[in-house]
């Protein structure tokens, strides 16, 4: 795919990290830049350095991920590249001992669920809907609607 002005582009975790250097690189293309992020600061200021369009998401919530894709999608386009780097981690010991009570203690399963919604589901979350919006997409050369990472 020949990177130009006449593609769009949405980066999840867009607002810092890979994620910023991502939308950096792909902007210096000239591809339009969308940002998907809950770093509202951040998001907004480098969608104004880059003349993209930055949409407050939460990529565990089908809602603010629907209303995140139709917000990019009426100012850039329809995306043919989604790049997924929304995502985190946690510092937590598999078991450990309470400091206090001396208790074994296990990781808390709520703690481990958040990251498997952020990492997994929701990337694949915004995967889904990315896929479905450039099937609406006549091919390029070479046959490809798009590119997801």
């Amino acid at each position: 795919m020949k990177l130009d002005s006449s593609i769009s582009a949405i980066i999840t975790g867009g607002a810092s990290g890979l994620g910023a250097a991502t939308a950096r690189a792909l902007a210096k293309e000239g591809v339009k830049i969308g940002i998907f992020d809950l770093q509202e600061d951040k998001g907004e200021a480098l969608a104004k350095e880059l003349g993209g369009v930055f949409a407050k998401v939460n990529v565990t919530d089908e809602a603010s991920v629907d209303a995140g894709f139709e917000k990019v999608r009426a100012a850039i386009g329809q995306e043919r590249i989604l790049v997924n780097c929304a995502g985190t981690g946690n510092a937590i010991k598999t078991a450990s001992r309470n400091k206090e009570t001396g208790k074994p203690e296990s990781f808390p399963l709520d703690k481990f669920n958040l990251i498997i919604q952020i990492n997994l589901v929701g990337t694949f979350r915004c995967i889904a809907k990315s896929a479905a919006g450039m099937l609406t997409l006549d091919p390029l050369e070479g046959g490809d609607r798009g590119a997801i990472v």
